[in-house]
């Protein structure tokens, strides 16, 4: 259950104009009022700082509880199938508490899908750190035959996703349409680097028609409900195509024999 605490009074009802109000007063006073007010002021403005920075922490803490947990229970059920109702009954806060974070539930959404973007562009780049281009093609290729045998069924989250938050769902995929195109070009620039891929090859164009041809690739096989070794025989062939005239000659005799040792 998530709780907010609420002895952080001063964040809500002391604020530094309040502070100049409660010592006014003093000035008509003695020097050590004064002073006294002085002091006073400057103790609890240094309390109104430390007590805010609390309060936002603790802000974030429930926010962050809010996204763990309505996160997988989407992914399990859909989005329609979790109600704010459903998520405040958990999490022991109110609905009144929970907008405040989140004005709508399409905003909850929302922050779920760039938190999980973020995520992949992490993982990704975790991937082909310390690793060369060619270990990296290998490494995709066999995790891709590992998944083989997964069920190729669109989850419950992604399926309500496009056809009840159209708007966000169009979102999400410019967001990962530009990820990867922005990986792409990293990736590509560092094996011409190696003296892998071909120097005049225009990375951008590259990266963009692979980002494309991927994005097609995932649409007609959703479309036609394609088994899973029939996905991965057409993106593994129409990736090898273009891969293929992506290589120098030396870097395919390394990839050729990377791929023989595995």
């Amino acid at each position: 259950m998530v709780v907010l605490d609420k002895s952080s009074t001063f964040a809500h009802f002391l604020r530094e104009e309040e502070c100049f109000v409660l010592g006014c007063s003093l000035l008509k006073g003695s020097i050590i009022l004064r002073l006294s007010y002085v002091y006073v002021t400057y103790i609890l403005r240094i309390w109104y700082v430390i007590d805010k920075g609390i309060y936002k922490e603790q802000m974030s803490d429930v926010k962050e509880s809010i996204l763990k947990a309505a996160k997988p229970r989407m992914q399990e059920v859909g989005i329609r199938s979790v109600s704010v109702d459903d998520l405040c009954k958990e999490l022991g806060i109110s609905k009144k508490t929970f907008y405040v974070y989140f004005p709508s539930k399409d905003e909850l959404v929302s922050e779920i899908l760039q938190v999980h973007e973020q995520k992949m562009a992490r993982e990704v780049q975790h991937l082909v750190a310390d690793k060369t281009v060619v270990q990296c093609i290998v490494d995709w290729t066999k995790i891709a035959r590992q998944t083989e045998k997964s069920t190729h069924q669109t989850p419950p989250m992604l399926y309500d996703l496009k056809k009840y938050y159209p708007t966000l769902h169009q979102e999400h995929l410019q967001r990962m349409r530009k990820m990867m195109q922005q990986f792409l070009v990293q990736f590509l620039k560092k094996g011409q680097g190696e003296g892998i891929f071909r120097e005049e090859i225009d990375i951008e164009v590259a990266a963009m028609m692979l980002v494309n041809t991927h994005l097609m690739l995932a649409e007609r096989a959703e479309k036609l409900k394609m088994k899973p070794q029939d996905v991965r025989h057409m993106g593994k062939t129409t990736m090898d195509i273009l891969l293929r005239g992506m290589f120098t000659a030396e870097g395919l005799a390394v990839l050729e024999k990377e791929v023989h040792n595995k």
